[in-house]
């Protein structure tokens, strides 16, 4: 099973996992890394590491989702990369590509799989709803 990072400014990592979780269900191989204001960079560094060191232990790879590219969470995990070269970064986290990681990561172990399929997913959740599109019923009744 690949395990996955969730890093991001404030508590919001925290969140995303648990909004994800309600959904699908409880998960393992999942830490989540806030940082949070006032935090130090040295400190915030030995979290991810401490983190990282707990998920390389069953020797998958690591998918690290974060919220800004250029933020301290991105750019931390960016050095980081040299020493764990299982690991990849995508930027931009949401529920439905946190959804999409959890739901695929146990059957898709090989992170060139299932990466373009998260970001696919997360892309496709963004969408633009005002009243011109329900008035020209450009909006659906959808089910997810």
């Amino acid at each position: 099973m690949i395990a996955v990072l969730v890093s991001t400014h404030g508590t919001m990592a925290n969140s995303l996992i648990e909004t994800a979780e309600m959904i699908c269900g409880k998960q393992t191989q999942c830490e989540a890394v806030p940082f949070l204001m006032g935090q130090s960079l040295d400190d915030f560094q030995q979290q991810i590491e401490q983190k990282l060191a707990m998920l390389t232990k069953s020797g998958s790879a690591i998918l690290c989702l974060v919220d800004l590219k250029g933020g301290t969470p991105f750019n931390t995990l960016v050095k980081l990369i040299p020493n764990y070269p299982t690991m990849e970064i995508i930027t931009g986290v949401n529920i439905p590509m946190l959804l999409t990681t959890f739901m695929l990561r146990s059957d898709i172990n090989n992170l060139n799989e299932l990466i373009p399929e998260t970001i696919e997913v997360a892309m496709n959740g963004i969408e633009r709803y005002n009243i011109t599109s329900l008035t020209n019923n450009t909006y659906q009744n959808e089910e997810f």
